[in-house]
Order: structure tokens, then C-alpha cells, then sequence
């Protein structure tokens, strides 16, 4: 498609019908030709689940960390050759090309695979190049539970990865080494050390980031301050930051000697510090526009961009078709399409003044003039790519992060401007550093570092100034991919409606000689106005269909309702084996959904597996109005974790009991227990159970409570029959009884529970008596979240696997 592309624009330009007729044979032949190239890459390899299900006597043996596979008594070789290395979290990270996989006596060839060593090797064994034998285990990689979640299998299938291996040992190793790639791997990790000696330890991480595409040292709170910001561009390694390095190195190289000598110098500079840095996506495609930019100027011909950015995109998917579905890739392809295109059809908005108008200005004050000049040369440039880009890359942001930063435009004005002068002095702040043992290196790096710490800083503060402003981002969920299509539609059509205007204006202006700016601006308001209507209408929130969701949180429980039309609640909300649950599986859900604030948050008990994400979603700025809790209890730990952050929030907690009841419209949520009246046991029996009701469909919630709190319902009367059960304590045989299940008859069993969980939870017990109930069952541990939905009256349930 790219190919197709590249002489579609050459068609364009010669205005032919044969060679309209070429463009359209040579597109079709470029499609099957990757069609082609796809079929060929799948032949060549098994993916791991064709090797799994070939082996059917296989244990399946599970690890702390996720699921890992071997054959009983038989041990898993993998062979391949090293591409990349890299340290994360102080364990070596090999990525192998050419692999073969031995499970007993069967070999089967495989795609390529990320390797973590258990032990860590010696300085003269895995060196880039050289094949390696390696004796462990297969990790499958971990797909979405949940809407908005990361999806591990996605991003690494992108990649041509399917799985993981965790070696155990090396059993050899054999064949020539890459010497450049091997030593550009020690400069990286040397840089990497003089930067933590150097520099401050955040800026250490987002220098590291900026110049190495290593983020081991930047801090995850750094990150987030980008994103929200809408400024993660400059955490990496993109088009913007392998321009200024190789112009500047062009730049200099020009001036010493010839035109050849520059551009091979500069071009193969490139690349070495590309490979450097990890051969990342965006910057493989930087360096070949690069490359071809070197090449025009050496040919003398003229350099264009979107054929430059087809020839890119095309040698990358051939090398692998499946980048396609890369996030990288995607935001790296539009931001150069805002750049290059949105950014010259805006720029005609704002037309450049016409030569009798400058040259009455350059006889009034210099002063004004020379700010006038700053005006038209860099600001007005840097806020016409800025917003060319925050346009063009809307869809993705909405699709992939759920939200947009809304004062991204006015802070990419300030880093685009200080981007170039950031990346120089960080270069020659690296230099100086490396040249530390050196008397020059010690003269200037003291003052150099202290310019580039004032310049991180300032760059810091600035992005963590615009992330902490009111409605600094705004949640739109994720995109489907229909509005994604209808938005780039209209901003094409809006584009072409400018760039026709424009002529056509120009023409009859031209002949009257009338071409001031204010009758342009008055031809193109209603072209703005139809543009600025479409980018409202897109940026309304996602409306989920969702009347319920149990996530899976793992061993916990979280559980997202809705009431009414728009009243939003949520229960629970925690864990005790998955980590940052709230950050990472609840926040995402409710984000990815639209869902901008929860209304009222239940707690059932102060259980972690029920609170810890409720916590994490606290610390943040999601909006939280009420918190729902069934008791005071002083002396509990995560009792008071709560009020103290509802306090420092503003958020009023309320006490709910026997008889309270929540209303929107005709659907309403009300308390069972507590009653004031039954004494627990134990925690668990402390548990707030709640009755569900809408004019579609009914249920109960019953946290934890176990046998002795269900047979006090029974005795008090208040249980009827109910569509649904949240199937008590995760499907605990302490729960659910006989008696409770009869008195419900429920058609749905909603259970939620983590895979392998060390309390073997949902016991068999309950199952048995679930289907002697005629319950239909589901779980989070087998199928992921479970999902009630309503549409026109209709309820649909269905699992996210």
C-alpha cells in the first residue's frame, strides 16, 4: 500500500490516464504482493500455539510470574541467533532472529523471541551475532482481560514475537560475533553510566531516553507527566530527534569538506546511532528519509517527503508485514503526514503578508520588526507543525490512550522550539563526558551539564505544570474504528475543500488585485467552521453499552454498574496478585469506556483484594464524587487509607445500611447488609451485600459474606429471586449454599477469581451446587471480563476472551 501510494502521487502530478491506469495494475500487484510476502512468513515458522497443541502429553508447569510450559521428563532447547541485547530491571534481555525450538524429539523453526536470563552472563558470552543454545522454559504472552488493558500478545505479535523463553542456563554458544553492534552496545551501556554520575536522576532517565531509547532510567511518574501532557514525542527516539542530529552532523561535516564525504558521513553516523539505540520502529523509518533526503542532495534532485515516507513505510513492512498493527509505526507515519500535508494546507489559512505591507514595515521601529520576523520564521512555523500534528495523531491518541492532553498545542510550541537546542547540548555534554580523563573534557563539562540540567528541568516543569492544569486531559474512550475512519475522511476532505478554495480565490483575487488577508480569512471561515463542528462531535465520549462489567482483576474483585442512563457506580475494587491493579486494569477500563467519573464507589469490607485499587485510583486526578463504605472501623489500616485520601480529595463518604437505597430513573441499588442488628464473625461477614434492579434485569452482590450471612437473609425475609448472582467470597465452598442458591434460582453465575489462586478458588463444591441450581456459569479466571450489555431492551452477556 505504501508502494501504491508513492506512484499514486506521481500520478497526480502527470495528470495522465495511462499512467492512472499503471497506478491502478501496480497497486493491485503491491497488494498481492504483500498478501504474498504474508503467506510466505507464516509458512516459514510455527506460531507456539500450533507447537502447544502438537504437544498433547505436555505439562503444563506454571511460574510465579505467568504461564511457562514443558514436556514431562524432556527438557525445551532453543537455538537462535542474537540480534539485540539490552538491560531492564538488571536482568540481560536477549532478541533472537533465525530460532529453533527442540521439545523432545521435535524441532520446530519459530519466529523470532524475546529471551530473559535467569543468571546473569559473563562479559565474553552473549555477544550480538553469535548463535546461542539456551535450556528453559516458554512463556505464552499475556492477551487483554479487559477493556482498555494492555494487550502483551498484540504489541509483541507486532513485532513477529509470539513468545517469550526464560533460560535457565546457556548450553553453548557458536559463531561470529557483530563486533560494531557489540561495541555499540558497551558505548550505550557507558553513556548510560555517565549519565546517572553526572546528572540528576531524572533527568539522568529522560536524557537516557531521549538520546539512548533506553527508558530503564526513566521513572514511571516521569512518563505519565509526559503522556498526560501530551509531550511523550519526546521520550522517543522519532523523526524530530534523527533530523536534528543529522542535519546538525551534515552541518558540520559540510563546512570541513565535500558534499559525498557529508552526506555518506552523516548518513552512516546515522545508522550506527540508530543501531544503537535499539533499532526502534520510528527511528528506522527517520534514518531512510534521511538517507533518501543525502541522496537527493547528492543527485541534485529534489527531495520529497511523502515519497520519501512511501519508500520508508514500504521496505519496513516488507521486512515484516505485521508492523502494520504497530502503534509506533502508526503515530510515526501520521505525525509526518500532518507535517507534510495538514501543515501546508493550514499554513494557507494564514497567509504570509504581501511585499508592499513588509516594506512598509521595515521603515518603522527595528524592534517590532525583528519580532515580527521571530514571529513568521518560528513561532508561526513551530504552531503550524504542532497543530498539523496534534490533528493528525487525534485518532490514535483517542484510540490507543482513551484520552487527550488539551493543552498539548500551546506546550509543543515551547519543545519544538527547545528540542534542537536540548538534543546539541545533550550531545556535547555526552562528549564532554566521555572525554572526562581528558583536561578539556574537565574545563567545559561543568558548565555544559549545568546548561543541560537547566534545560531538562525547565522542560520538566513546564510538561508537569501543563499535566497538573484543570482539565488538563479529557477522556474520550477508545475510539471504534468507524469514528476513526470518519474523522480522517473529514479532515482529507477539509484539506482538499482548503487547498481548492485557495486556487480559486488567488485566481479571481489575482485579476483584481484584492488579495488582502482579511478577504482570505472571511473565504475560509466556513471551512473552519465545519472543521472545528466535526472535531467537537468527535471529541464527545465514547457511550459504552456496558449495564455491567466484572473485570478481571485477578484474585479480587472489581465490578463497574451502571444506573440509569447515566449514573455510574463501581464495586470493590483490588487485589492480592495482581500489582497496580487500579493503574493498570480498572483505570484503563473505565477510561477506554467513556466514563468520566464514577458516581458512587462501593466498598463491601476492607479487605485488600477489595481496596488496593480503589487506593491507586485515589492517588490519582479520576474524578471520584461519593464513596460508599459499610461501616466505621478506626482501627483497619485500609479504613483509614481511604478517609484520609477522600479527605485530602474532597470526597464525602457516606454509611450505608439496611433499607438506604440509590435511584436514577426506575433502576435503584440498595443495601441488605448491614443491618445494625447481625454481629459478624469475621471480616468477611462484615461484607455490604447489595440488591440490583433495573427494568431489564436484576442481581445481587454479595462480596464476601459467607454461609452464616446468607442464612440471615433467608430468615429475615429479604431474598427473592433475581436474574444474576456475583457468586460470593470468588466462589468460595463457604459460600453459596444450597438453601441461598434455591431462594435466588439465578439463570447467571458471575464469578471472579485469579487463575491458579492459592485458595483453589472456585472450589468444586460450588460449581456442583451452581448447576444444580441451573446457573449458567461464568468466570474472570477462565474467560476474562464478563460483560452485560444492553441495547434496545436486549441483554447480552459475554466474556472478553
Amino acid at each position: 500500500m505504501a508502494g501504491c501510494q508513492m506512484y499514486l502521487l506521481y500520478a497526480l502530478r502527470q495528470r495522465k490516464r495511462r499512467v492512472y491506469r499503471f497506478t491502478a495494475v501496480l497497486g493491485i500487484g503491491f497488494f498481492l504482493l504483500g498478501i504474498a510476502r504474508i503467506w510466505y512468513m507464516q509458512q516459514q515458522s510455527y506460531t507456539i500455539e500450533t507447537i502447544l497443541k502438537e504437544q498433547e502429553t505436555s505439562l503444563f508447569v506454571e511460574t510465579d510470574a505467568s504461564r511457562g510450559w514443558q514436556t514431562e521428563n524432556e527438557k525445551t532447547i532453543l537455538q537462535g541467533k542474537i540480534e539485540k541485547k539490552e538491560r531492564k530491571n538488571n536482568q540481560t534481555r536477549l532478541y533472537l532472529n533465525h530460532v529453533f525450538l527442540r521439545i523432545g524429539d521435535k524441532t520446530y523453526k519459530t519466529n523470532s523471541v524475546l529471551v530473559r536470563l535467569k543468571q546473569e552472563p559473563s562479559d565474553q558470552s552473549c555477544r550480538i551475532g553469535t548463535t546461542i543454545v539456551l535450556e528453559g522454559n516458554i512463556r505464552q504472552l499475556n492477551r487483554a482481560a479487559n477493556d482498555g488493558n494492555y494487550d502483551e500478545f498484540q504489541y509483541y505479535h507486532s513485532l513477529n514475537m509470539d513468545y517469550h523463553f526464560d533460560a535457565e542456563r546457556i548450553c553453548g554458544e557458536y559463531g561470529r560475533e557483530d563486533v560494531l553492534a557489540e561495541k555499540l552496545f558497551m558505548i550505550e551501556e557507558k553513556l548510560k553510566e555517565d549519565y546517572i554520575n553526572n546528572l540528576s536522576e531524572r533527568n539522568a532517565g529522560i536524557l537516557g531516553t531521549m538520546l539512548l531509547g533506553d527508558k530503564e532510567l526513566l521513572e514511571k511518574e516521569v512518563s505519565t507527566v509526559f503522556q498526560q501532557a501530551g509531550a511523550s514525542h519526546v521520550l522517543v527516539i522519532s523523526g524530530m530527534h534523527i533530523s536534528c542530529i543529522g542535519l546538525f552532523c551534515y552541518g558540520l561535516l559540510r563546512k570541513k569538506g565535500n558534499s559525498l564525504c557529508a552526506c555518506t558521513a552523516a548518513v552512516v553516523f546515522l545508522f550506527c546511532y540508530v543501531k544503537m539505540t535499539g533499532m526502534g520502529i520510528s527511528a528506522i523509518r527517520a534514518w531512510i528519509m534521511f538517507a533518501l533526503l543525502m541522496a537527493a542532495k547528492l543527485s541534485g534532485r529534489s527531495y520529497d517527503s511523502r515519497t520519501a515516507l512511501s519508500v520508508a513505510v514500504l521496505v519496513l513492512l516488507w521486512k515484516n508485514p505485521y508492523l502494520v498493527e504497530n502503534a509506533g509505526l502508526q503515530f510515526s507515519v501520521a505525525a509526518i503526514l500532518g507535517v507534510v500535508v495538514v501543515a501546508k494546507c493550514i499554513e494557507q489559512l494564514f497567509p504570509r503578508e504581501q511585499k508592499q505591507q513588509t516594506q512598509e514595515r521595515k521603515t518603522g521601529d527595528k524592534a517590532a520588526n525583528k519580532i515580527r520576523e521571530i514571529w513568521k520564521r518560528q513561532i508561526r512555523q513551530n504552531f503550524l507543525v504542532s497543530l498539523s500534528v496534534q490533528l493528525t495523531t487525534l485518532p490514535l491518541v483517542a484510540y490507543y490512550y482513551y484520552e487527550v492532553p488539551v493543552y498539548a498545542l500551546l506546550l509543543n510550541l515551547l519543545i519544538v522550539s527547545l528540542l534542537s537546542v536540548v538534543l546539541i547540548n545533550g550531545i556535547t555534554a555526552t562528549l564532554l563526558m566521555c572525554m572526562g580523563k581528558i583536561v578539556v573534557g574537565r574545563l567545559f563539562a561543568g558548565p555544559v551539564i549545568m546548561m543541560l540540567e537547566l534545560l531538562l528541568d525547565g522542560i520538566y516543569v513546564g510538561v508537569s505544570w501543563c499535566s497538573r492544569l484543570p482539565g488538563a486531559t479529557k477522556i474520550v474512550g477508545q475510539w471504534p474504528i468507524q469514528r476513526i475512519i470518519f474523522y480522517y475522511l473529514m479532515l482529507a476532505a477539509t484539506c482538499l475543500l482548503i487547498k481548492n478554495r485557495t486556487k480559486k480565490s488567488g485566481n479571481r483575487d489575482g485579476n483584481r488585485n484584492t488579495n488582502t488577508n482579511t478577504n482570505i480569512l472571511l473565504r475560509k471561515f466556513p471551512i473552519v467552521l465545519i472543521g472545528s463542528v466535526v472535531l467537537l462531535l468527535v471529541l464527545r465520549p465514547v457511550k459504552s453499552n456496558h449495564l455491567m462489567a466484572v473485570l478481571d482483576v485477578g484474585q479480587g474483585d472489581g465490578i463497574y454498574v451502571r444506573l440509569g442512563e447515566d449514573t455510574n457506580l463501581f464495586l470493590d475494587g483490588g487485589s492480592t496478585d495482581v500489582s497496580k491493579v487500579g493503574t493498570y486494569r480498572i483505570l484503563p477500563f473505565l477510561k477506554s469506556n467513556g466514563i468520566t467519573k464514577i458516581d458512587y464507589w462501593f466498598i463491601s469490607h476492607y479487605d485488600e483484594d477489595h481496596v488496593n485499587g480503589l487506593l491507586e485510583v485515589l492517588e490519582t486526578e479520576y474524578s471520584v464524587e461519593n464513596i460508599i463504605l459499610p461501616g466505621k472501623q478506626p482501627d483497619v489500616k485500609n479504613y483509614q487509607s481511604i478517609c484520609a485520601l477522600a479527605e485530602r480529595r474532597n470526597i464525602p463518604i457516606v454509611y450505608m445500611k439496611e433499607g438506604d437505597c440509590i435511584r436514577s430513573g426506575e433502576d435503584t441499588i440498595s443495601c441488605l447488609l448491614p443491618d445494625g442488628e447481625y454481629q459478624a464473625e469475621d471480616e468477611n461477614g462484615k461484607s455490604m451485600i447489595l440488591l440490583y434492579q433495573t427494568k431489564y434485569i436484576s442481581g445481587i452482590f454479595t462480596g464476601d459474606a459467607g454461609e452464616a450471612e446468607e442464612n440471615w437473609l433467608l430468615e429475615k425475609q429479604r431474598l427473592w429471586k433475581v436474574d444474576f448472582l456475583k457468586v460470593g467470597h470468588h466462589g468460595s465452598k463457604y459460600s453459596s449454599t444450597e438453601k441461598f442458591l434455591k431462594a435466588l434460582s439465578p439463570e447467571l453465575a458471575l464469578i471472579s477469581c485469579g487463575e491458579n489462586n492459592r485458595y483453589g478458588h472456585p472450589h468444586q463444591e460450588t460449581i456442583n451446587r451452581l448447576k444444580e441450581a441451573s446457573a449458567e456459569i461464568f468466570d474472570t479466571m477462565e474467560g476474562g471480563q464478563i460483560s452485560l450489555e444492553e441495547e434496545k431492551g436486549r441483554i447480552t452477556i459475554q466474556s472478553f476472551r
